[in-house]
């Protein structure tokens, strides 16, 4: 079930949660069992707290109404255990009142909360290869105490999931559950990629063609040419223009072999910039300063984090920068920094529409060939005539 709260900017959908426990944004109280979860940050609330009211008359305040503040200006001291803590909390702006949720619930136990209004979001509809498990898969949010890994990208999970509850063996990151059965990709725009859950080589190894490393989770697969992408791989996209090659190129964190950069001739495995289809290559390191599409000013390479320990947010992604990956893109006169592979060329195309009309043409030529095929047909029946 998804709902729109007043208090996040995102759906919230309900979801299992794990024994951890993780804060409530309400109260700060341990979550367990369910509650509902924003699949985008993290944001998570009881299902009670997700019903609390917005005004509500209280008999340890009688004299006026209390009013739900979600985000306080300042951490208030609640009034009746005296306690300064995180969260909602209830508030007489005329008697500066204030009520924490805890003592909220404790102290009107038997609240007649109404059911929240929403709608059933339900797993994308698939045919039953794309998750090859024969057991009833449970929406859930997952943090990092569990180290689950997802078997499709093979990456641990962080958020929502999909998980067994009868075997504890299979788990599938909610976005991962939901991929398309085919895509184009501009690693591979001569043809289709399908899905395929297990490899595509029966007794084989699988290996993505673009970083050469094992798959052993989903695959995207291309039957014409045997071309593998995993699913780490399909998430990237080439967005970086360089005045040595026509393509775009994409970031690539670490690759499973040694390839040279075109530009220092020197070997590079870590932190480089890929053209797949033509084998083009460049260290970060030679591209020291960059034009994104969306900073007045040139990005000066910085890889090294700041003398204070602290990370910088990808002004693009939103997330902060790796301490694993410490290499990033800055502009020191506006304090704007960008991860590598967030760099957008200033020239560079709608990625999507290039897409569409890769899709668009290869249609059109099939319609072609279908017709060339009938047609030779028809000449095949008159010359036998």
């Amino acid at each position: 079930m998804e709902i729109s709260h007043v208090s996040h900017e995102h759906p919230l959908t309900l979801c299992a949660m794990e024994d951890t426990g993780e804060p409530c944004n309400g109260c700060s109280r341990p979550i367990f069992d369910h509650g509902y979860g924003c699949l985008d940050c993290g944001f998570l609330l009881h299902k009670k707290c997700a019903k609390l009211p917005r005004k509500v008359h209280h008999h340890l305040h009688p004299k006026h109404p209390l009013s739900l503040l979600f985000d306080p200006s300042e951490t208030p001291q609640c009034s009746v255990c005296n306690k300064t803590g995180s969260g909602f909390v209830f508030e007489c702006q005329d008697c500066k009142y204030y009520m924490d949720v805890t003592c909220f619930f404790r102290n009107q136990p038997y609240l007649d909360l109404p059911p929240l209004e929403g709608k059933t979001r339900k797993l994308q509809s698939h045919p039953d290869t794309l998750l090859p498990h024969n057991h009833t898969l449970t929406l859930c949010y997952l943090t990092q105490q569990s180290k689950r890994k997802c078997k499709g990208c093979e990456q641990q999970i962080l958020g929502p999931a999909y998980c067994c509850k009868e075997c504890d063996l299979f788990t599938l990151h909610k976005s991962c559950a939901q991929l398309p059965q085919k895509r184009e990709h501009l690693f591979h725009p001569s043809h289709s990629l399908t899905l395929f859950t297990e490899s595509p080589y029966p007794g084989s190894r699988t290996i993505c063609n673009t970083c050469r490393k094992i798959i052993q989770g989903f695959v995207y697969h291309c039957n014409i040419c045997s071309f593998d992408l995993d699913l780490l791989c399909a998430c990237l996209t080439p967005s970086l223009k360089h005045e040595k090659h026509d393509h775009l190129l994409a970031f690539f964190n670490e690759i499973n072999d040694q390839v040279s950069c075109n530009s220092c001739g020197k070997s590079c495995r870590n932190n480089l910039y890929r053209c797949v289809s033509c084998k083009f290559n460049v260290h970060s390191t030679c591209l020291p300063s960059v034009k994104h599409k969306h900073h007045p000013h040139p990005l000066k390479l910085n890889d090294s984090t700041p003398k204070d320990g602290s990370r910088i947010h990808c002004a693009a992604c939103k997330k902060k920068t790796s301490p694993e990956a410490q290499a990033y893109y800055y502009c020191a006169e506006c304090s704007y920094g960008v991860h590598p592979e967030c760099v957008v060329s200033e020239d560079q195309p709608e990625i999507g529409k290039l897409l569409e009309d890769i899709a668009r043409v290869r249609e059109e030529l099939d319609a072609i060939a279908s017709q060339l095929k009938r047609d030779r047909g028809s000449v095949s029946k008159d010359d036998t005539a």
